[in-house]
């Protein structure tokens, strides 16, 4: 009988977490402050660990910032990681249409003794969830007959139908079900105020923000104080905090050591209830986008034990590898295969990133016999963990993100070479995430790369040069263009590359044509420009670079939105180049002409239209003219 035993350890967000310091000095660099700053402006954009913001005078910045469930801030890699909280103040009055599910609000309804409510509510508070506020019902004073009375309610809420919330409250005579209805007036508004960034998005209004300037250029918020006005979808922007607040009626208190199910996982915990529901359902989220990615599923629920104090447990069977990696705050896998059936059971500390990189070993190895090798094993268990429902952006810790883009890169063969152990260094993990979050989101190789997965994890003959070998320069280009732009609210479907398109030159008499989308990276034109050679083009329509923003041209507004250009060249791009609505450029080299709307790479995804790009070959009196060079040849080109 066949017994293999596979173990996977650790997991980088945990890794990371080691490294926090408060040192100012780091790898022999001296790190101090050199000045102060305060500024006010608009949020073009906000990212875990960072935050650009748009001045009055319309220059944007990037600055440090560290959230208030975030450990540390990232200044230098790996090299320089601070814990530097900032103070933070978030409010806003929004439409009351955003109210949701689980929300703790106070309002004011008017109420008989039996509970029925008259008028409509027209204003109300949304009180933090972590404040564990009391659900009463205080009238003004004591309800007679059918008289109504006005209340002061606290209360939960269930369900926003239309105009009508359905609410939860507790301790009173009056709503005897725990249960009220009231109406809702059309132009009725909530004031929220939080601590966190959670609820922040681009185009909300700084009102101040104080900060440090550090010597190596780095810029960190202290101090920030941000009104809500942008137009919103939602008030509740993170998945995290959504299921708080669809949790909140749970109690927050840990408990000893129990069984709790859902439909695909059984978890042993002393978490508190409302933090078991919430790993639950974050579980079952990851397992039904990772059972679809592959499109199988383990045969048995998996087991996890989940460990907040392991003074509790007693004598709970947890291994000795368990009990080692929940004392350092982290998590292992314990993989049994017997013959065709692989039975997987977690340990883990009570991160929930953790439980869910480890729950990806056990469904891997539950629903294919193995893992595959340490690189896919590990990188795949990392997306795994960040995978949010209808979420295509990066969306990672920002020191990994800090690291991968300073440090040196890693070559590809290096990423996937045999005789790597799990549990090695954070680094390893981080280019491991890199390269199959890269491979696993990029039309160009998803299909081919799920497939090597599932091959390597049933320990088929396949293999990451069997796969990719025949194309490892195209591979090597877009992972160097990745690791060099990406960050969080970076989209690799965005920025995929164009292999397909043919580029010709054309004659002095022809013509090329190219519609480029404002959301989106290079696109191909299939134009082969010449070096030396001069090129008119023009650029007709308009897009937006901000969600409901303005429209913009072609020549863009506060360096952002211009059309640019650049040349590939035997897999070399030229530096970019600008362009805008109309001139005259001459090419730097000879190769195709690739262009894209001028932003930052981790905010193409709230621009919208195109721009229709004429380009043609200078003509010899213009450039006779304008004092240009080139051929002048009217040979080849099919126009």
């Amino acid at each position: 009988m066949n017994h293999t035993l596979y173990l996977h350890e650790l997991s980088l967000p945990v890794i990371c977490a080691l490294l926090l310091t408060a040192a100012t000095t780091a790898n022999g660099q001296d790190v101090r402050p050199v000045g102060n700053f305060e500024n006010t402006g608009v949020i073009r954009s906000i990212r875990a660990g960072q935050i650009t913001v748009r001045h009055d005078d319309g220059e944007r910045v990037t600055y440090k910032i560290q959230d208030k469930d975030e450990d540390a801030i990232s200044l230098d890699g790996d090299q320089l990681i601070f814990n530097i909280p900032c103070e933070i103040k978030v409010s806003g009055t929004l439409p009351a249409t955003l109210l949701e599910r689980g929300m703790i609000v106070k309002t004011e309804v008017n109420v008989n003794r039996f509970g029925r409510t008259q008028g409509e509510s027209t204003h109300f508070e949304v009180i933090p969830a972590e404040e564990d506020a009391q659900l009463t019902l205080v009238p003004e004073r004591q309800p007679q007959g059918s008289s109504f009375e006005k209340c002061e309610l606290t209360c939960r809420i269930i369900r926003v139908v239309r105009n009508r919330a359905l609410v939860e409250v507790h301790d009173t005579e009056i709503a005897k079900q725990e249960r009220l209805e009231f109406k809702i007036a059309e132009d009725a508004t909530m004031d929220m105020e939080v601590d966190s960034l959670n609820r922040v998005k681009a185009g909300d209004t700084v009102n101040l923000m104080r900060g440090i300037e550090l010597n190596i250029g780095a810029l960190v918020v202290q101090e920030i104080d941000i009104t809500m006005t942008a137009p919103r979808q939602a008030a509740t922007l993170s998945y995290h905090d959504q299921l708080e607040q669809r949790f909140s009626d749970l109690s927050d208190e840990p408990r000893e050591p129990r069984e709790r199910r859902s439909d695909h996982f059984v978890v042993y915990t002393d978490i508190s209830e409302r933090q078991a529901a919430i790993l639950l359902a974050k579980l079952e989220t990851m397992y039904e986008l990772v059972g679809r990615y592959y499109g199988s599923r383990p045969r048995d629920v998996i087991e996890c034990y989940v460990v907040r104090d392991l003074s509790q447990w007693g004598g709970a069977s947890i291994p000795p590898a368990g009990v080692d990696k929940i004392m350092e705050g982290a998590g292992v896998t314990r993989s049994l295969s017997n013959g065709r059936q692989t039975k997987s059971i977690v340990y883990s500390c009570d991160d929930q990133d953790v439980v869910q990189h480890e729950a990806v070993h056990a469904f891997c190895a539950m629903a294919f016999g193995t893992t595959g090798p340490v690189w896919y094993a590990e990188g795949m268990a990392e997306m795994g963990q960040y995978w949010r429902p209808g979420e295509l952006a990066v969306d990672i810790d920002p020191v990994v993100i800090e690291y991968l883009t300073s440090a040196e890169p890693k070559k590809l063969a290096d990423i996937v070479a045999a005789g790597q152990i799990t549990g090695d260094s954070w680094q390893a993990y981080a280019w491991r995430w890199a390269l199959c979050h890269l491979l696993a989101s990029n039309p160009n190789y998803q299909r081919r790369f799920k497939r090597l997965g599932i091959n390597m994890m049933r320990e088929e003959n396949d293999s990451f040069q069997n796969a990719f070998g025949p194309i490892a320069s195209e591979i090597s280009f877009e992972y160097d263009q990745f690791i060099e732009n990406f960050g969080n609210g970076y989209r690799v479907d965005l920025c995929v590359w164009d292999w397909e398109t043919e580029a010709s030159s054309i004659s002095l008499s022809g013509r090329s044509r190219k519609e480029v989308k404002a959301a989106a990276g290079w696109q191909a034109t299939s134009l082969e420009v010449r070096e030396g050679e001069p090129y008119d083009f023009v650029a007709q329509g308009a897009w937006k670079i901000v969600e409901d923003g303005e429209d913009v041209t072609a020549n863009g507004t506060d360096g952002e939105g211009r059309l640019v250009g650049v040349i590939l060249h035997e897999y070399q791009l030229t530096e970019p180049f600008e362009l805008g609505e109309g001139g005259t450029f001459v090419a730097p080299v000879t190769g195709q002409l690739y262009l894209r709307c001028e932003d930052s790479w981790t905010d193409l995804a709230d621009n919208d239209g195109e721009i229709t790009v004429f380009i043609r070959r200078t003509p010899m009196e213009r450039r006779r003219q304008m004092n240009l060079g080139g051929s002048g040849d009217q040979e080849s080109g099919d126009g």
